[in-house]
């Protein structure tokens, strides 16, 4: 059997030939770092479809595992997949499709405290996310950095999608500010179709190439607003508020003090940080927890196990998900009584 060979000229021959696009385009794109910060139902398309189109860097960012109800449109995942970190995974999907680009995986939460570090170097972040405080932080540090943030949203069958980029454009907290997650509509709750998450991943993708290969006419300033339930999408214009404390004329340093426990959607799955930066050696690790615990899964980022009633990923920086816990307490107790077990590993 004939290996196949990479040939990138037939590869993009198809997007090349584009008069918006050609060579020039195309060279832009092998040239941009984009971050991708939630690898889930939105971000694994827009992924996909940023592998596909020869972007050069590929920054994918999530702290999720692979769940059985993530499958019906998260397209990157399949069954073997389940328990695996979901960076990891698309990065080695997204290498199959298209062995030219870079990927950097980060499995783990974006925070404050990392945030710069992330994005700091990238020209572009698209918005993968189930959550608006993480969307803030974001929004904050593309206004800082001066990069454009593809913004998107997705819920049964609406979602929604615009660019920032100020000062040229509002900024999302001029549009859509101090929203609490607390009081927010969820996947688990109000539900999605595959297809929404698909097409406002696709579009954010459009509007991510786009604007990496210097085509004009994107949603800048503008929010695309889509009743997939009518098949009807409408244009807004949006505008800046002065007083934005990230945008405004006088702009707020906004104090804001590390989280430790993070709850993902759905309420019963709490993300813990470790007080202090830590590199677990796994395979150490694994030993010490084979000897009181069921694993269920490990790759070279996370060891999964059971935990009593719980599901536990343990990933190498200390990090933890804690999967069936019910209350703050609970978590932060779970994860002291477990910080002595891989405490030990690393004496061993």
């Amino acid at each position: 059997m004939v290996e196949a060979k990479f040939d990138p000229v037939q590869y993009y021959s198809r997007q090349i030939v584009l008069k918006e696009m050609g060579k020039q385009g195309q060279d832009r794109l092998r040239r941009s770092r984009v971050a991708v910060v939630g690898v889930g139902g939105i971000g694994t398309v827009s992924a996909l479809y940023l592998a596909l189109a020869g972007v050069g860097h590929l920054v994918l960012v999530d702290q999720d595992t692979v769940e059985l109800h993530n499958l019906h449109r998260q397209i990157l995942f399949a069954v073997e997949d389940l328990r695996l970190p979901k960076a990891e995974i698309a990065a080695r999907k997204l290498k199959n499709v298209n062995p030219e680009v870079n990927i950097q995986t980060i499995s783990d939460n974006l925070r404050e405290e990392n945030v710069d570090a992330i994005l700091g170097k990238v020209d572009l972040v698209v918005d993968g996310l189930d959550n608006m405080r993480t969307r803030y932080i974001i929004n904050s540090a593309c206004s800082r950095f001066n990069i454009p943030y593809v913004f998107g949203g997705a819920i049964a069958m609406e979602g929604n999608v615009s660019v920032f980029h100020p000062p040229e454009t509002p900024c999302l907290e001029c549009v859509l500010p101090e929203f609490d997650d607390r009081y927010l509509l969820g996947c688990d709750t109000r539900g999605v179709l595959g297809a929404t998450a698909g097409i406002v991943g696709s579009i954010q993708a459009m509007e991510a190439i786009k604007l990496l290969a210097g085509i004009n006419d994107t949603l800048k300033g503008k929010l695309l607003v889509c009743d997939f339930r009518q098949m009807e999408f409408e244009k807004i214009e949006i505008f800046k508020r002065q007083n934005c404390s990230i945008c405004g004329e006088k702009t707020v340093t906004k104090i804001s003090h590390p989280r430790r426990l993070v709850w993902l959607c759905g309420g019963e799955t709490a993300n813990v940080n470790p007080d202090m930066p830590t590199s677990l050696n796994l395979e150490s690790t694994l030993q010490e927890l084979q000897r009181g615990f069921e694993i269920l899964a490990k790759s070279s980022f996370v060891i999964v196990f059971r935990y009593g009633k719980l599901e536990i990923s343990l990933f190498r920086n200390g990090r933890m998900l804690i999967k069936g816990v019910a209350t703050e307490e609970e978590a932060l107790q779970t994860y002291r009584e477990l910080s002595r077990v891989f405490v030990k590993a690393e004496k061993s």
